[in-house]
């Protein structure tokens, strides 16, 4: 390396905080692709679609599918709540 060593460390530091940046932008990007491919799994399900036809399309276990629609319902609920359907308070 030529040139004086604290330029050189902050151009190293500067390198290093983009890539950084860079690095948390790919992850979040990923991680939303994959919520949307979940969600597109769940609404194949909900749509009439066999849970095991959705899974041998998308490569994954009948088992992961379950999982996600399972998922998708707690989460519906949780919505609902406190008043969900059927349920009515003890008196």
């Amino acid at each position: 390396m030529t040139g004086n060593p604290d330029t050189t460390i902050d151009a190293a530091v500067r390198a290093i905080r983009v890539a950084d940046a860079e690095r948390q932008t790919a992850q979040a990007a990923a991680r939303e692709a994959q919520r949307r491919w979940e969600a597109a799994l769940v609404a194949a399900v909900e749509a009439g679609h066999a849970p095991s036809a959705v899974a041998r399309e998308a490569g994954v276990t009948r088992n992961r599918v379950s999982q996600l629609v399972s998922a998708r319902r707690a989460a519906g609920q949780d919505d609902l709540a406190p008043g969900l359907p059927g349920s009515c308070p003890v008196r």
